[in-house]
């Protein structure tokens, strides 16, 4: 009852964590899943995520994210700050939920920690990357700071972003010995619509828009296989 008491009551300055990782979320409560449907939104808040299979929005790392939002929205200003999923920098489902945060936060600092084996990523010089966890997703440190007082509703927070490549150890020794000054962060415009919280060379981008989307080829589209009951659907013989 203290705890639930000081959860309700106490206005929250900082929530910090390393929150779960899990697509088939069993989280479902009335009051989180309601929260999440801020992140079921196109840029802008106004139109439904235009999206055939939006349910990884519903990732339980997605919804302490919004779970914290929330709290540092109730007091007005205050720090969030999570080691999670790095996905979320640009994976297109999830440009309502860089959006929203966009809109709540004054400044995010993302410090992308790759370690991405599904994706096998290299360091730029092509030597090993390793993740900080034993875990095949790729992870990074956000940082989201909300000031005191009103913000423009125009405006949207200052991204900044460093990219942090290599072995495991090197990775520990930087986060031990260096703070956010002293980290060289890049600023990232984010552009709608998709609102990337990572560096994107666009420069052929109109180029590319200008040639035709593949889904005008086909007159049906699925998005493929997706293993999910390997138990009942996976067999050796």
């Amino acid at each position: 009852n203290e705890a639930n008491a000081v959860k309700r009551d106490t206005p929250v300055m900082v929530v910090l964590g390393n929150p779960p990782y899990s697509g088939e979320s069993r989280n479902k409560g009335t009051w989180i899943m309601d929260l999440m449907e801020d992140y079921k939104k196109e840029p802008g808040g106004e139109e439904k995520l235009n999206e055939r299979n939006a349910k990884w929005v519903n990732d339980d790392y997605a919804k302490f994210i919004r779970y914290g939002e929330h709290f540092i929205e109730k007091t007005g200003e205050g720090v969030l700050a999570y080691i999670n999923n790095h996905g979320f920098l640009d994976n297109p489902t999830f440009r309502g939920r860089r959006w929203h945060l966009l809109k709540t936060f004054d400044k995010i600092y993302v410090i992308d920690l790759h370690g991405n084996s599904k994706k096998k990523e290299v360091a730029p010089d092509g030597t090993k990357d390793e993740n900080v966890f034993d875990i095949q997703q790729g992870v990074c440190i956000n940082i989201l700071v909300k000031k005191n007082g009103p913000k423009a509703t125009s405006r949207l927070a200052d991204i900044l972003h460093y990219d942090v490549f290599g072995s495991r150890e090197h990775k520990y020794t930087l986060l031990d010995k260096k703070g956010l000054k002293d980290m060289p962060f890049a600023g990232i415009a984010s552009q709608p619509p998709q609102y990337f919280y990572v560096k994107r060379d666009a420069a052929l981008e109109v180029d590319y828009k200008r040639g035709f989307n593949i889904q005008e080829l086909f007159r049906s589209n699925s998005v493929g296989i997706v293993t999910a009951r390997d138990g009942f659907t996976m067999h050796e013989s």
